[in-house]
């Protein structure tokens, strides 16, 4: 008999505890603010939008969150925004860390009509006609382009763009993943300050033509056992190399197939490669 009080009670106790941590989660940790706090300093960052995209109403359970959704739909509504966390800060904030994505590369789509303003994750921050993209000084990308989905080109906005080539896209993301990267650091507007050009040749592989604003072009081949990082890497280091003396505003630096490493060299014209 004691046994079964003792089971009775221990079961009374639980169900309370439950009904207390459900109390609690529904009346306590709720949202009653949302900040949002960037970590720059921009026109683009919209407090008030961001708030009102990310569907964090007052009242919403704190702890139901779902983090990755939120950050979907703001990043949707607000494709120059990156979310870089949406933090809780219990028992009833929520604080949205927000910085700015940078068009780094003009992308034609299939038909040849528009152009998307991509960053370097290759997300869609603006389709534009093709004369006004004309205009825009970001660096400009051929033999490549998007594909249009049946919605049209404006649902593109804020999404991650479809390549009419996968192989050639993933070159061209590589190339950004690689400049971006703090060993080489020309992401953002030093993409575009530095490079001019990013044209796609296919054959056997693929040729990727990186011309610089200067005028010299990087030249990367998918056929290489290095990776396009590495490529990049070492095509920048012997640009940018005072040891070396090169024009600058004219040719390319190709990989020097005659030497015992991994090396480069800048020839006229391609047929000198040979």
């Amino acid at each position: 008999m004691k046994r079964s009080k003792v089971v009775i009670g221990i079961f009374v106790a639980l169900i309370l505890v439950v009904l207390t941590i459900v109390l609690l989660a529904f009346t306590v940790f709720v949202v009653r603010d949302v900040q949002v706090e960037a970590a720059v300093s921009s026109h683009l960052i919209d407090e008030a939008k961001i708030i009102e995209s990310s569907g964090l109403t007052r009242g919403k359970n704190i702890i139901s969150i779902d983090k990755s959704r939120v950050i979907a739909d703001i990043e949707k509504e607000n494709p120059y925004v990156e979310i870089t966390n949406v933090e809780r800060d219990f028992p009833s904030k929520v604080i949205i860390h927000a910085t700015v994505r940078t068009g780094i590369m003009l992308l034609p789509s299939e038909d040849g009509a528009n152009a998307a303003v991509i960053d370097s994750s290759a997300k869609v921050l603006n389709v534009l006609s093709a004369a006004d993209a004309a205009k825009v000084g970001v660096t400009t990308v051929s033999g490549l382009a998007f594909r249009v989905p049946p919605e049209g080109v404006i649902s593109l906005v804020g999404s991650t763009v479809s390549f009419t080539n996968e192989s050639c896209g993933k070159i061209l993301k590589d190339i950004a993943t690689a400049a971006a990267d703090p060993n080489l650091d020309v992401s953002g507007t030093s993409f575009r300050t530095l490079f001019r050009s990013i044209d796609f040749v296919a054959g056997e592989g693929i040729t990727a033509y990186v011309q610089t604003n200067k005028g010299v072009t990087l030249v990367l081949d998918s056929t290489l056992s290095t990776s396009i990082y590495q490529q990049l890497y070492t095509c920048l280091y012997f640009y940018a190399s005072e040891d070396v003396e090169i024009d600058r505003t004219r040719g390319y630096i190709i990989l020097d197939r005659d030497s015992d490493h991994v090396a480069y060299k800048w020839v006229a014209s391609i047929g000198e490669s040979n």
